[in-house]
């Protein structure tokens, strides 16, 4: 084990901290993002760094500007390939991965399984980015009534998210339009 610890170089100990890094900030990623570039995409380039680094000669690997100058442009591929590929892609989706559900606050949908006080239900959210399917409860506010049951085809409002639970709270629809079984414009 020791041996294996003092064979490790420079490049080598960057490309571990990548993955690891990479893998541990998984779970925080939501809340340490600027917009198209997360905490992951940090640990990506470093690990990408230490794999050019394994290719460069001793110099290269001690010359920081030019280290500094492959993070960067990894950084800044990663966010190309980001808005370029993955959102085009993210806007065609008919169901979306690619968004956090801290940003279904306040997106509509349907109820799909009737939700009760007690038992989880499921709910289809009308995104932006299409339609996502997602475990529901009820929300429930301190100084309102309390509510029992929200109906399957019933409309929602998603006002917050915990531990990939969307809370929902019924809403009724607005039509623009007349039903179609009225008499209207004859």
């Amino acid at each position: 084990m020791q041996a294996i610890i003092e064979s490790l170089t420079t490049a080598n100990i960057i490309m571990i901290i990548g993955i690891v890094g990479a893998v541990v900030s998984i779970p925080i990623k939501d809340f340490l993002t600027l917009e198209y570039y997360d905490i992951c995409d940090v640990f990506i380039s470093l690990f990408i760094v230490g794999m050019f680094m394994t290719k460069m000669s001793e110099d290269a690997q001690n010359n920081m500007f030019l280290l500094t100058g492959i993070f960067l442009g990894v950084s800044v591929a990663i966010i190309f390939i980001k808005v370029f590929v993955f959102v085009p892609f993210q806007e065609k989706a008919e169901t979306n991965a690619l968004l956090s559900r801290k940003n279904y606050i306040g997106e509509p949908g349907k109820v799909t399984v009737a939700l009760t006080k007690e038992r989880l239900g499921e709910v289809v959210l009308y995104t932006v980015f299409g339609n996502v399917a997602a475990t529901a409860k009820i929300y429930h506010q301190q100084g309102e009534e309390e509510l029992l049951r929200i109906e399957t085809g019933q409309a929602i409002r998603v006002r917050d998210v915990k531990d990939a639970i969307v809370f929902v709270s019924p809403e009724e629809i607005k039509e623009f339009l007349p039903p179609l079984e009225s008499r209207w414009g004859k």
